[in-house]
């Protein structure tokens, strides 16, 4: 469970949070198909873990949908200690998934958030606020909401540096775990589903 194991976090204790957490859409994993009320209940706390653990001026970066259930994303980050900072895109090519209004989904967005009103720029590289990358196809290690690996690599390569701990407390798949061995980063991963746990651990090793 994610919020109870962030209570046992150190403060100031993380220097990158890059996570992916149920967008209420209900899909067949835990905490996705919640009234609006306790969506935000299961959320806010969560939020709050994250400013409290982020180290000053470093970033939190939270995927989110872009469609109907993205003023859930806004009410539950207004009422938390986070600040918001940036918003990105990222464009799947391969990807019309889940039309709405007939229009045809291609895109996700992301944002990066900080504990505090400024936010460093330490890291490896400069990244576009619209990254590219195809859906993921149905692999051994198949998640319904799992990240392309270069778009997570890139995210991580942008926020951080070689041996700092980057937190992933909703792992899915283990895309984040996988990224971070391949960078020389240090990770941390939660996940409720001891199906994903087991998966994510295959793919890691």
């Amino acid at each position: 469970d994610a919020f109870k194991e962030l209570r046992n976090f150190p403060d100031k204790s993380v220097d990158l949070i890059l996570t992916d957490p149920p967008y209420n859409l209900k899909k067949d994993f835990a905490n996705d198909d919640l009234s609006e009320e306790d969506f935000i209940k299961f959320l806010l706390p969560i939020f709050d873990e994250f400013a409290r653990i982020i180290k000053d001026k470093h970033s939190v970066i939270i995927f989110f949908d872009s469609g109907q259930k993205l003023p859930l994303f806004w009410k539950t980050l207004l009422q938390s200690k986070l600040t918001f900072q940036k918003g990105g895109n990222l464009y799947k090519p391969n990807d019309v998934s889940m039309p709405h209004n007939r229009i045809l989904r291609k895109s996700e967005v992301f944002y990066v958030c900080s504990s505090t009103p400024e936010l460093h720029h330490d890291g490896e590289s400069y990244i576009h606020d619209c990254l590219i990358g195809n859906h993921t196809s149905k692999e051994k290690w198949y998640h319904p909401t799992a990240k392309n690996i270069e778009i997570i690599k890139q995210l991580v390569k942008s926020h951080s540096k070689e041996n700092e701990i980057v937190l992933d407390c909703f792992m899915g798949s283990g895309t984040t775990g996988v990224a971070c061995k391949l960078l020389k980063r240090n990770y941390i991963g939660i996940e409720i589903s001891p199906e994903y746990v087991k998966l994510s651990n295959e793919r890691i090793n």
